[in-house]
């Protein structure tokens, strides 16, 4: 832990004219100041901690600036100056013995050799919100070596108006306190600082972060992507996969949102995978010609290691930069960072353009403090898209009453409709969750899965205990008839505390075992080529509400290889939120078919599904499956599959029209 800064709020004087202001250092101040025509500086207060001294100094300053003028003598400024801040020390209990009236000594040369390093330290922190010890570590990555004090050339950055100096923790009276980097009141509480030698406070929301502590102070410049730094030039994006139809009349739209001064916001409401991020290269690509710094948050780092690939092969020759906890480029410059949205709270007014995904997605969507850590990043002027499946009800308010416009994307980019969920109530599902035995409606959904579909088969359940249960059963069931004795570990668990879990989820990418049981952990991130979706107990609200649903159920589906997946929502009644995921995702479909967006043998799905409730367009008959290891990939090849297998495909009189 490194010390703490104290200031004294002081006056600065001149023939009638003052300006107020606070300092560590009041020879610097009187050296800078007095080329401004401010002869004498008189310290108010003997030397308080940031958290003390800068809501004083904006005590006095007021509405009407820190500068000023003034008719009377120089005594009779500084004693009103004093009333004001006794007045002020009183809401924030800050005792009265603080206060002096003393005339400070003045170097005007001492500040000019301190001043030569301030462009160099302002183009580094240009974009940052920052406290002093990452500063200086921020300094330490760029091989740069001031030869001063570091705090005196953020001090003279500061007078210079070029830099902004908040509170870490600043009072707010009543015992209460904001935290100046999240923006949050109610997580600061008083621990003992050895850095200030008493009672502090410091932030506890936060606090994965670093200490954010009354007794520090944050320093931001503003960004300002310069004209002078990047050359003229047309940016244009490498796409590696055609856009759908859907994708495309997205990618226009989004691309016009950019070059129209007015709108600041928009919403991409889009079907689960419908492919968001190649829709928004374009829009990135027009920002990136207008000179324009561009952020793609994501609140998940898995997705921010994926995206960033992608960025980087669709922007071959401009710097991407990854940002997440463990990562080693938290301090290296580039025109478009992707970032989780935890680390977009070390930036500040620094991007022109600002994607942010997953808007719905934990813990950003219940975190004002990430919420205005995202709006502190924009720069003054700039824009900001948000993306999601399933928007929240603040977004849907305002996209109502004309205040955000949205962009639709309903059809995912192989042109066949999200899979819609059929609504199983199982009376008898109480006693499986209580260990008893599996419902034959589950089994007969399980074998239609494995054997019928000869695909993968994710289980989400509401709880890790209910999960161990559910994992146990149905291990036990494949050993019995209609499964022939399955050998091996066809069935895995796993949660958001597994040890194990990203080898659970690699092995079942790779096709190793069929049967993922799993929490709302895996509800996004994971695409597989064949793979059906069942949410047992989906009528428990409080864990499975509408939006958790929708994106359960946008995992079957996501292939081209199987695009036809099924989605069963099984519980003992049903619910609002049940019946809302499902009217939604049809709701979407609906609109992907009358916009023109489906594949014609998808239309004929659609009308299906709609006229006689018929799941998919190919029905299988399949030969029991011999007792041996499950391997998806070799699942995927029809031909390969009637070798290994055995498996004949059948289609209807009907369906063979669309061979």
């Amino acid at each position: 832990m490194t010390g703490c800064f104290k200031y004294s709020v002081y006056i600065a004087a001149g023939s009638s004219h003052y300006r107020a202001g606070y300092t560590h250092d009041p020879s610097l101040d009187g050296g800078f100041l007095s080329s401004q025509g401010y002869k004498d500086i008189y310290l108010l207060t003997c030397p308080l901690v940031p958290g003390q001294a800068i809501p004083l100094y904006e005590a006095i300053s007021g509405e009407r600036g820190h500068k000023g003028t003034f008719s009377g003598t120089v005594d009779q400024l500084l004693e009103g100056k004093i009333r004001e801040l006794i007045g002020a020390a009183r809401k924030l209990k800050i005792p009265a013995e603080v206060f002096q009236i003393k005339k400070a000594a003045v170097d005007s040369y001492g500040h000019r050799r301190i001043f030569e390093y301030a462009p160099v330290l302002e183009e580094v922190l240009r974009g940052r919100i920052l406290f002093l010890t990452e500063i200086e570590r921020l300094l330490y990555f760029k091989k740069l070596r001031l030869g001063v004090e570091t705090e005196d050339v953020l001090h003279l950055l500061c007078l210079d108006n070029k830099c902004v100096r908040l509170p870490a923790i600043r009072p707010l009276g009543r015992n209460k306190f904001f935290c100046s980097r999240c923006g949050q009141s109610d997580g600061v509480v008083p621990v003992a600082c050895a850095s200030c030698g008493g009672t502090c406070y410091h932030c506890e929301n936060c606090l994965s972060m670093g200490e954010s502590r009354f007794c520090q102070s944050l320093y931001a410049v503003p960004g300002q992507w310069d004209r002078s730094r990047l050359p003229v030039r047309q940016v244009e994006p490498k796409m590696l996969v055609s856009l759908s139809p859907a994708q495309e009349s997205a990618s226009r739209a989004l691309r016009q949102f950019v070059l129209q001064p007015e709108q600041r916001e928009k919403l991409v409401w889009a079907a689960c995978g419908a492919g968001k991020t190649e829709v928004t290269f374009r829009a990135i690509a027009e920002a990136l010609s207008r000179r324009q710094k561009v952020l793609f948050a994501i609140p998940r780092k898995d997705a921010v290691e994926e995206i960033v690939v992608r960025i980087r092969r669709a922007f071959p020759r401009i710097s991407v930069v990854c940002l997440h906890g463990t990562s080693r480029e938290r301090f290296s410059e580039a025109e478009v960072v992707v970032s989780t949205t935890h680390q977009v709270m070390r930036f500040y007014s620094s991007f022109g353009l600002v994607i942010l995904d997953e808007i719905d997605a934990y813990p950003y969507n219940t975190s004002p403090m990430l919420q205005a850590g995202i709006m502190r990043a924009r720069a003054r002027g700039g824009k900001i898209i948000y993306m999601t499946a399933t928007p929240s009800e603040e977004l849907l308010r305002r996209h109502k009453k004309g205040e955000l416009d949205c962009v639709w994307i309903p059809a995912r980019y192989h042109g066949y409709p999200v899979p819609e969920p059929e609504l199983v109530i199982e009376k008898r599902l109480p006693l499986m969750e209580a260990g008893d035995k599996i419902p034959e409606s589950v089994i007969n959904i399980i074998h239609e899965t494995l054997e019928g579909d000869l695909a993968q088969l994710f289980i989400f359940v509401p709880t890790v205990e209910t999960g161990f249960r559910t994992a146990n059963l149905v291990e036990k069931v494949l050993k019995l008839p209609p499964f022939n004795n399955f050998e091996g570990g066809w069935v895995q668990f796993c949660h958001s505390r597994d040890g194990n879990r990203e080898e659970k989820l690699a092995a079942f990418r790779k096709g190793s075992y069929p049967i993922l049981v799993t929490t709302t952990i895996c509800e996004r991130g994971l695409t597989l080529p064949r793979v059906n979706v069942l949410v047992l107990f989906a009528d428990r609200n409080k864990i499975f509400d509408s939006p958790a649903l929708i994106q359960m159920a946008g995992r079957a589906g996501r292939s081209r290889d199987y695009p036809t997946g099924k989605v069963w929502f099984a519980g003992s009644k049903y619910t609002s939120e049940m019946k809302k995921a499902r009217d939604i995702i049809k709701k979407m479909n609906r609109q992907a078919f009358e916009m023109g967006f489906l594949r014609p043998e998808a239309e004929f799905i659609l009308e299906r599904r709609e006229g006689a409730d018929v799941g998919g367009l190919v029905k299988r008959t399949i030969r029991a499956c011999p007792s041996r290891r499950y391997q998806l990939p070799a699942l995927r090849q029809p031909e390969a599959a009637r070798q290994e297998f055995g498996f004949m495909l059948y289609l209807p009189k009907r369906d063979r029209l669309l061979e």
